[in-house]
């Protein structure tokens, strides 16, 4: 009798190998997920990232376009660092167009579609470039 209970007493403390094979996979799925769950963060952070640059190029040649860029009529391409911008100035045809307005139009970046991360726009008075109005110096 007392080798009866010696023997149930080491088959209830162990694991079999079905419960060993069960865990394992349990800890390989959970590991599995875990690992798509980090991939999908990090490109998230990487894509934030690289919206949030355009965003500062794109703010940046907005800046200079509203003041030193003259005409009404203006496309300009370039790079700042990795990321691509463009540039476009053309009159206002909105509901209250105003053939006194120009507006400026920046893209910047370039998202896995091909389409621009950044597309900022913003009006500006005709022909107002730094200070000067059509060409004359303002004031004089």
């Amino acid at each position: 009798m007392v080798r009866g209970q010696h023997h149930r007493q080491t088959r209830e403390a162990g694991f079999t190998l079905p419960e060993a094979l069960v865990a394992s996979a349990i800890v390989a799925a959970m590991l599995g997920v875990t690992l798509g769950v980090v991939q999908n963060n990090a490109r998230a952070a990487r894509i934030n990232e690289e919206r949030r640059a355009a965003l500062l190029v794109a703010q940046s040649q907005l800046a200079v376009a509203e003041v030193a860029v003259p005409g009404r009529f203006a496309q300009r391409e370039g790079r700042s660092g990795a990321i691509r911008w463009a540039l476009r100035i053309e009159p206002y045809r909105g509901a209250l167009a105003s053939p006194s307005l120009d507006r400026i139009t920046v893209t910047a970046g370039e998202g896995p579609s091909g389409k621009p991360l950044v597309e900022l726009s913003t009006l500006r008075v005709a022909g107002r470039v730094a200070g000067r109005v059509a060409g004359q110096v303002a004031g004089t």
